[in-house]
């Protein structure tokens, strides 16, 4: 059963675990609804969970509730894990199921890392991930954002290769289906915005935010660019992230 909504303008966050968020985040999705409703916005984000991951536990995909701020809209569609390559089977009949208004997708990393997905075949999931969600809502306004730097890239230079490629795809795509791009990778900084290489820390998330709301502004005219300069966060605490005894 859909929960009661939140505000006006429905919208699902797809992603995996940068997202999805674990024990003791605030999650980019936190920062993005706050800069919303701080403009006047009447948001309701929408989705399957309403939980972090919690990763004090070896099992991936258990429940977790410790925010850093519980206080915002926490719904979303984002799991640890999920790439392209599973999820363009799926969101047909999870759009269908939310009813969003805009779809903000931030997926790739796992698709290139776990998957061995190359370039051309993640231009084709991501044409059937697009296409099946339109399937369900031929006027669902979309944005992507492209695969973020990850400490494996900067070790790696044909990983980095790699996700310069896709992005690259990801952006051709974007522009022949006429969906809009949210350059997450942009400012981010794999060693100043991550706790562990790959997931981000409070300053990361404050710009994955920042990308979605500025693609917003300047394509859909919904809200405002974020604010520059950013703030300078504190990290969440190491025991936050500590295995459980």
């Amino acid at each position: 059963m859909k929960k009661p909504p939140e505000g006006d303008i429905p919208i699902m966050i797809v992603g995996d675990s940068i997202s999805h968020g674990s024990s003791g985040d605030w999650t980019w999705r936190y920062f993005f609804w706050k800069h919303l409703k701080n403009n006047g916005l009447s948001i309701d984000l929408v989705g399957p969970k309403d939980t972090l991951d919690n990763i004090r536990t070896a099992e991936v995909g258990d429940d977790d509730a410790t925010y850093a701020d519980p206080g915002f809209d926490r719904d979303h569609d984002a799991q640890w894990g999920r790439p392209y390559v599973q999820e363009k089977e799926v969101i047909e009949e999870k759009v269908a199921e939310y009813e969003p208004e805009y779809l903000l997708v931030l997926l790739g990393i796992n698709d290139l890392f776990w998957y061995g997905v190359t370039p051309p075949q993640f231009a084709a999931n991501l044409r059937e991930f697009l296409t099946g969600a339109r399937r369900a809502a031929p006027g669902l306004k979309i944005v992507i954002g492209t695969v973020l730097e990850t400490q494996k890239a900067l070790d790696d230079p044909e990983f980095a290769t790699l996700v310069d490629e896709t992005n690259r795809q990801l952006r051709a795509v974007a522009a022949e289906e006429g969906v809009s791009v949210a350059e997450t990778a942009a400012e981010f900084r794999a060693p100043d915005h991550t706790w562990d290489g790959t997931h981000p820390n409070p300053n990361g998330e404050l710009r994955i935010a920042a990308a979605f709301a500025d693609a917003l502004a300047a394509t859909h005219a919904l809200g405002a660019p974020y604010p520059r300069p950013y703030p300078v966060l504190d990290v969440v605490a190491p025991e936050a992230k500590a295995p459980l005894d």
